[in-house]
């Protein structure tokens, strides 16, 4: 009975990942939800026969959304030694390179908050600043908040990559 639960979970997990994948990725569903049965299966892989099984799809569909994601340098294979079969999974630096998308992205945002802070503050010298202080208090916050999203990640990203190097 516990398998039974386990499955239902990660098949609906699957589905969920999917969809977020999707939306944040553009990933195509079936792309979507082959990224995501990788994301639960680890690093020991899955063969395109199990995938096959799992997604109910078509060999072809389902070879053409593998090649895609190699091709975007999302997943990787391997093989076992005496073992003909392919084995995909995730691509080892795919976590720093999603962090480093991440970081440029709040990075961006941040100069682009600093740059209508430094306009309004500007613009503001001419007219009612007790009118405008509320804006350029929200500003101010989510230029911090910003920054702080910034070192977090840059954090995340350092402890991440000495984990893979040891």
């Amino acid at each position: 009975m516990q398998c039974e639960d386990l499955e239902k979970e990660k098949c609906n997990l699957i589905e969920e990942l999917g969809v977020y994948f999707e939306k944040n990725e553009a990933f195509s569903p079936l792309s979507a939800r082959i990224f995501s049965i990788m994301v639960l299966t680890g690093e020991g892989g899955i063969t395109f026969d199990e995938l096959l099984e799992k997604l109910e799809a078509s060999k072809s569909s389902v070879s053409t959304n593998l090649q895609l994601l190699q091709s975007t340098g999302k997943i990787t294979y391997f093989t076992k030694t005496g073992d003909r079969k392919r084995y995909f999974k995730i691509a080892p630096d795919q976590m720093l390179v999603r962090l480093d998308e991440k970081i440029e992205q709040w990075k961006r945002e941040k100069q682009l908050l600093e740059k209508v802070h430094c306009y309004k503050t500007r613009s503001m010298q001419n007219s009612d600043l007790e009118a405008n202080k509320a804006g350029l208090m929200f500003n101010q916050h989510y230029i911090k908040f910003a920054d702080e999203m910034l070192n977090n990640l840059i954090r995340l990203r350092e402890n991440i990559s000495n984990t893979i190097n040891q």
